[in-house]
């Protein structure tokens, strides 16, 4: 098995050593594309360390410079793998992945928030495990972050990330225009990510996150509908993926039918339940001294998902706010001024 391992990097420096070790023995290459900045030249040795010198396309215009590369240079893979520049090994060896690689696009599970040493660390952690238990129990099945494997001849014939602040999910919905694609998830945990470095951090993922979504679930809408290979209960998964960054219109909803009059408001009030009972869910494997406060971050969070719902229905496009992540006892290089959107290989890659 031949794979390729990307990180798309801005700001943050890939642990490659971890990775060696973690696919050691095996045909496997690491690329690192990286956006404006250099923090990752101290890779070169290990990695292909591509510059851009914009952040057009962002995320997904990083990962498409890497395909375009590959192709470029007639590369030959199995799959091409993908993580966050921050992420780090969950399991021993790149070889417990082999038996799930036989699908087109797959979805591995990653832990976020480890290791547990505070509120934000147990909140984000708690949120991503039931992500990833509610991503491997849907019907539609669909990217909802990194982890990710695609079967590289995907890439040969023409499969790039669509532009958008959620590449990730973007690309699931954009694989319906390839009626023969359909996202599978492996429930296997293969990597680690840092939590946000504070509830600044934390609001600007949520909100991100929160308008991306909506505005890549908006353009697809009618296509998820209209897809003769989708059942119900396919389409009702939807739904609910969109529904987790519906909460402000909901509870601001609720207020609204209140004000009318106590028997219209108790028309929402299934609605309510189930949003409660999702965040109670959550919290399951957090210590109960951190219930209130996830409680009550989910409810205020609600200003931030109205305004995610606004900019997703406003905006067209939409820049992008970066989570801050702690990168303690590494040094950071000087910005690069931006110019235009050019690729260049810092130090060409050697096979391990």
């Amino acid at each position: 098995m031949k794979i390729a391992v990307v990180f798309p990097a801005y700001k943050d420096v890939v642990d490659i050593r971890k990775w060696l070790d973690w696919s050691r023995g095996t045909q496997t290459e690491y690329f690192i594309a990286e956006d404006i900045t250099d923090y990752n030249d101290i890779n070169s040795g290990h990695a292909a360390v591509l510059h851009r010198s914009t952040r057009e396309g962002f995320k997904a215009g990083a990962l498409n410079s890497v395909f375009e590369y590959m192709l470029k240079n007639r590369m030959v893979f199995d799959y091409v793998l993908m993580f966050d520049a921050d992420h780090i090994p969950a399991n021993n060896s790149v070889r417990e992945i082999y038996p799930h690689l036989d699908k087109d696009i797959l979805q591995f599970f990653w832990d976020d928030g480890l290791p547990k040493k505070g509120l934000i660390d147990w909140l984000t952690y708690s949120s991503r495990f039931y992500s990833n238990w509610n991503n491997y129990n849907r019907s539609f099945s669909n990217l909802t972050g990194s982890a990710l494997a695609i079967r590289y001849a995907l890439i040969e014939d023409g499969l790039r990330f669509p532009d958008s602040i959620t590449e990730d999910y973007a690309l699931t919905l954009h694989s319906l225009h390839r009626r023969d694609i359909r996202v599978h998830v492996a429930p296997l945990t293969i990597s680690i990510g840092r939590s946000p470095a504070n509830f600044r951090a934390f609001v600007k993922q949520q909100l991100r996150w929160a308008e991306g979504t909506l505005r890549d679930a908006g353009r697809e809408f009618r296509r998820v509908f209209t897809h003769e290979g989708f059942t119900m209960s396919d389409r009702m998964a939807f739904l609910l993926h969109a529904n987790m960054y519906l909460q402000g219109l909901w509870t601001v909803l609720s207020f609204v039918m209140l004000g009318m009059g106590v028997r219209i408001s108790m028309l929402i009030v299934p609605i309510l339940v189930l949003q409660a009972a999702a965040y109670l869910k959550t919290l399951d494997l957090a210590p109960k001294r951190y219930w209130p406060a996830y409680l009550g971050l989910n409810y205020l969070m609600v200003c931030v998902q109205a305004l995610g719902i606004v900019r997703a229905v406003a905006l067209r496009n939409s820049g992008f706010d970066k989570t801050e992540k702690s990168l303690s006892g590494i040094k950071k290089r000087p910005e690069q001024k931006e110019g235009k959107n050019e690729i260049r290989v810092f130090k060409r890659y050697r096979f391990f």
